[in-house]
């Protein structure tokens, strides 16, 4: 069963979807406007010092950028949101955790997924007007994205907030400190200790969950690293 996203959630993944929509019809509609010779690798101050000829798959760039942060780490708020039943009610500690790390996770993607869409209008202005930089607002954005991941990020372990302990099972935990019970049906568990929450490794989504968490840490980050004009 999916747990109800809130509706932060839902407005963070329709955002994201028409921002990804928008971004593809601007970038195909200044296609053929486009001269020949793009430059498409900037410096730490945004100034270009390569350049490529021409194609679809360069100028969509952003999109595919955008792409690979929707499927990601849309993803992962799916895999946070699954219980293998039906919670009794929104406000159980592991449903409201789950919500809220899903709702931190929607809410990141979207604020990267709009900057791709100002990256992909920077570069047009760029190509089309032989601007030699992406301008001062680039840098500016980027920063207030990391700003506001952090904030995000603040806010959903302060909203989460320190779990009750289960009663101890020793059966139900391996190395002292993974909780493994498939009879238990959230994803999301206190520690031993109450102190955080981990993952009930007894669900197969908790494999894939960390799967795609160490996915998403690694390949997303090198993608916009590469594919957003940063050297």
């Amino acid at each position: 069963m999916l747990i109800r996203p809130t509706k932060p959630t839902r407005t963070g993944a329709v955002l994201m979807l028409a921002i990804l929509s928008g971004t593809v019809a601007f970038l195909v509609g200044r296609y053929p406007a486009l001269p020949d010779l793009l430059p498409v690798h900037f410096n730490a101050r945004g100034v270009a010092n390569g350049w490529q000829f021409k194609s679809m798959s360069r100028v969509l760039m952003p999109v595919f950028v955008e792409m690979a942060l929707l499927l990601s780490l849309g993803g992962i708020a799916v895999l946070l949101l699954w219980r293998r039943e039906s919670p009794p009610s929104d406000h159980e500690p592991d449903v409201r955790a789950a919500r809220t790390s899903a709702e931190a996770i929607v809410l990141i993607a979207a604020i990267w997924v709009a900057f791709q869409g100002y990256a992909a209008i920077a570069l047009a202005t760029v190509w089309t007007t032989n601007r030699p930089t992406l301008g001062p607002a680039y840098v500016w954005l980027e920063g207030c994205g990391m700003l506001l991941t952090v904030a995000v990020g603040g806010q959903a372990m302060w909203r989460i907030g320190k779990p009750v302990p289960l009663p101890y099972v020793p059966e139900h935990w391996r190395l002292g400190q993974l909780y493994c019970n498939p009879e238990h049906p959230a994803l999301f568990v206190p520690t031993r200790d109450g102190s955080r929450w981990t993952l009930n490794f007894g669900r197969p989504a908790a494999a894939i969950l960390l799967a795609g968490i160490i996915l998403a840490g690694v390949f997303v980050p090198a993608a916009i690293l590469v594919l957003a004009l940063r050297s």
